[in-house]
């Protein structure tokens, strides 16, 4: 694929879900979120009521808290976080939204990609770093033990693209982390800032500029991109999933980014300031957790290093740094196209969230604002949670005669999974019935990939079912 044929695939997603296109301004109707927040403060009204007067209160305590944190993260995301690299005027019910000045390409960038085995994709992923609007930068192709033609490929794509892209082969498999230390030993002394981009993703044209704009203020360590589905339209379970990303990204991590406290920094595209990571790189490739390797969620774990484990857990010296999130900087990446797979990437994802909360909870609450501190602690309870409540609300109560715990349940996740499917619809209105595809993912999350928390908790020193 071209670099021309990459910009127009570009545009055309842009235009698909409803992204702002370079220099362009358009509206975003505010009467979609005060209907969402005005849902919320009832439902949350109603789950005290009932819980008070009506239901089981096992149920009704968690029914309460869990749309009290929704809660919490839409009006966060509504009322506080800002889109740092686009302008924004409220008019009315209206916001309009204009993008600021090109930046001056005044941090030089190394973008890092590991990949096994994937020679086909990676020749878009580098052809879509080739067109960014950001021009100072440098790509290392990782060969992690590759046992196909993804080395030649590199090789390739160095050879064509002399100065922008090197290629480094490492002669066995060692794992995304240490591909990642080993690109990072390949890179121009004088860079400021790494960037880290899974193998499948294709980054928007200014994708690259966004993102790291968030880097004028000198306190910010960390950023992350907006991810989406690049293969959505392959089947229902590819829908639902970029539903799922949409809010993911733009609610959650907006609301975290409010307060300076993304508390992951996705693979798909995050860069890091190197002030920020360099101490913690040896420390975070060779993890060891319960005695072994732990190779799972590397993004999660140097974000976490960033927010405060490097004042923790290596020199007490060490700056917190900001972390923030950009929702106009687009990146498409591949997502599961089989239940089979989606459950191995859900263990996987599962296993670090673990390991991510046990090393990042002892400090995450420090030099932070108390709101996102109780969001934090309180979310990752309620996760651990949702399975045994689901059981009790839609089993065990049912058989002791209670059938208005399991209706109130199942009517809250509908109620839920219909808010999300609504932030999707508003925000991407050229995708017709799609948003409904986001209720059909609380389904899915509280029924199917909730319960394989605990299988993550019992398999966490096992290695299989892993990526690279």
């Amino acid at each position: 694929m071209t670099n021309s044929e990459i910009a127009s695939t570009h545009l055309d997603y842009l235009q698909s879900i409803h992204v702002i296109p370079h220099g362009q301004v358009y509206r975003k109707p505010m009467f979609g979120r005060y209907l969402i927040i005005a849902g919320l403060t009832t439902i949350v009204a109603l789950k005290l009521y009932l819980l008070l007067f009506v239901i089981d209160p096992v149920v009704g305590v968690y029914g309460f808290l869990t749309s009290f944190i929704v809660f919490m993260a839409f009006f966060f995301a509504y009322t506080r976080y800002k889109d740092r690299s686009v302008l924004q005027v409220s008019r009315g019910l209206n916001v309009k939204y204009t993008e600021k000045p090109h930046l001056t390409n005044q941090y030089f960038l190394s973008v890092i990609v590991p990949a096994k085995n994937e020679p086909v994709i990676i020749r878009e992923t580098v052809a879509s770093f080739l067109a960014s609007s950001y021009k100072r930068i440098e790509i290392i192709l990782v060969n992690d033990g590759s046992t196909d033609e993804t080395g030649s490929v590199m090789d390739a794509l160095a050879r064509e693209n002399a100065g922008k892209v090197k290629a480094v082969h490492l002669e066995k498999n060692l794992g995304k982390r240490k591909a990642i230390r080993e690109g990072v030993a390949h890179c121009s002394p004088e860079i400021d800032i790494l960037v880290c981009a899974d193998s499948d993703c294709v980054v928007d044209t200014h994708a690259l500029e966004k993102v790291v704009g968030l880097f004028d203020d000198p306190d910010v360590g960390a950023a992350t991109a907006h991810a989406r589905a690049r293969n959505a339209s392959q089947n229902i379970l590819t829908k639902i999933q970029d539903a799922w990303y949409d809010g993911q990204f733009s609610i959650i991590k907006g609301m975290e980014s409010a307060f300076d406290s993304v508390t992951c920094c996705s693979g798909t595209l995050s860069a890091f300031r190197k002030e920020a990571v360099m101490q913690c790189l040896d420390a975070w490739c060779n993890d060891k957790f319960l005695g072994v390797e732990f190779k799972p969620g590397d993004d999660r774990h140097l974000t976490a290093y960033v927010l405060g484990g490097n004042k923790h857990y290596l020199d007490k010296r060490s700056k917190i740094w900001k972390v923030r999130y950009c929702q106009s900087a687009i990146v498409q990446t591949e997502v599961p196209s089989s239940l089979r797979k989606l459950i191995m990437q859900q263990i996987r994802w599962k296993k670090s969230w673990i390991r991510m909360f046990l090393f990042t909870a002892p400090f995450y609450y420090k030099e932070r604002s108390p709101i996102i501190g109780a969001f934090y602690y309180l979310q990752t309870g309620l996760s651990f949670l949702m399975p045994i409540v689901a059981f009790r609300a839609l089993i065990f109560l049912p058989l002791q005669g209670y059938y208005i715990d399991a209706l109130v349940y199942l009517s809250g996740l509908f109620f839920m999974g219909f808010l999300f499917g609504l932030e999707f619809k508003f925000r991407n209105r050229e995708l017709g019935s799609r948003w409904l595809c986001r209720i059909l993912m609380t389904i899915v999350s509280t029924f199917v990939l909730s319960f394989l928390m605990y299988y993550a908790l019992l398999t966490i020193r096992k290695g299989s079912w892993l990526t690279r």
